[in-house]
């Protein structure tokens, strides 16, 4: 089928175009279908990608932990997680924008979204394993919303096979939209669907969707670099916003201020939102999913100035006008077509 520049489909219009380019029409339909997908190395990158992330990661579990931050003792029946590790190295900010990855988090999460974490996983040969869960924050056992408001994102440091402690699925859980009771994971954590791929493929699934892992029973480490991404108006859970640089947006693409949300209207303060702003921001850097606030997931050139860091504002100053006042110095300000495209919207 043809896709054109269907207004009414919004930004997934395009978006679709762009998945269909990379060849990832069958991980949309596994999604859908069984609550998860996983991304071949040959879709995610050149194989120098992955070991470039790996070798990052290496170093900087030696800047953590010291000179035996690899060792197989300190790891040995350990499986945990590197919190805030964007920051680590460059690389790992360019993973977040990953056409694989973050374009099949878009057509979960919608064109605007957010990155909320970025992780790492190292587990080590032992018994230890992840228990069976849903990634939906609400620990309660009642119904959660159709709706998918978070999305994770592993990318594969090392061959994954159940005997090297892969991650594991149960398919179709996404459809079921509850939490796991403790006797469910009980049953699940060893009939669960093991992940076998090689280095350098992706899996990703959404947060209705229950996984664990099994443990490592093969010398040496299993490694994952984890992205996880949020709708907006969702909570992160890592303080981007707040850490971001402007050397970071600058080397890095237009829609990297958009996964830092630094262009966000909330939170409000007592002069209401920042519109001007918002209205000059780039697109892809800002909130929308109408097919013209679509950034590709190809654009990979340098910001270099044209994404700023949120400003510092007072919240609790007002100005002494009234919204009204404000929306109309606004419209003086715009160009005859802004305000023919305004007031017929």
């Amino acid at each position: 089928m043809k896709i054109g520049e269907w207004k009414s489909a919004g930004s997934v219009a395009p978006l679709y175009q762009e998945l269909r380019q990379i060849g990832l029409e069958t991980n949309i339909a596994e999604l859908d279908a069984f609550g998860f997908t996983v991304v071949p190395p040959e879709k995610v990158g050149p194989p120098d990608f992955c070991i470039e992330v790996r070798e990052a990661l290496e170093r900087t579990m030696l800047r953590r932990y010291g000179s035996d931050g690899l060792s197989i003792d300190r790891w040995r029946n350990v499986n945990d997680i590197q919190r805030f590790m964007l920051w680590e190295d460059p690389i790992f900010e360019r993973l977040s924008y990953n056409p694989a990855g973050l374009g099949l988090a878009q057509y979960l999460l919608g064109t605007d979204c957010v990155l909320s974490l970025c992780a790492a996983w190292v587990k080590g040969p032992g018994e230890v394993r992840t228990g069976i869960h849903g990634d939906y924050l609400d620990p309660a056992i009642q119904a959660q919303p159709e709706r998918i408001v978070n999305c994770n994102m592993h990318f594969m440091l090392t061959d994954y096979t159940k005997d090297d402690g892969s991650i594991s699925f149960v398919p179709g859980s996404h459809r079921w939209r509850r939490q796991v009771t403790a006797a469910e994971a009980e049953k699940w954590k060893d009939e669960a669907v093991a992940v076998e791929a090689e280095a350098g493929s992706m899996v990703i699934w959404g947060n209705h969707t229950w996984h664990g892992s099994y443990p490592k029973k093969t010398p040496g480490l299993r490694m994952t670099l984890q992205c996880e991404y949020m709708r907006r108006r969702q909570q992160p859970e890592e303080a981007y916003r707040e850490t971001v640089t402007q050397e970071a947006l600058d080397r890095n693409p237009v829609r990297f201020a958009g996964l830092m949300d630094v262009y966000s209207l909330f939170p409000f303060g007592k002069s209401d939102w920042d519109i001007d702003r918002l209205t000059d921001a780039e697109t892809g850097a800002k909130g929308g999913q109408s097919i013209n606030a679509y950034r590709s997931l190809f654009d990979t050139e340098p910001a270099n100035g044209r994404t700023t860091l949120r400003p510092k504002y007072d919240y609790m100053h007002h100005d002494g006008k009234m919204t009204s006042e404000r929306n109309k110095e606004r419209m003086e300000k715009r160009s005859e077509p802004e305000k023919k495209k305004v007031a017929t919207g």
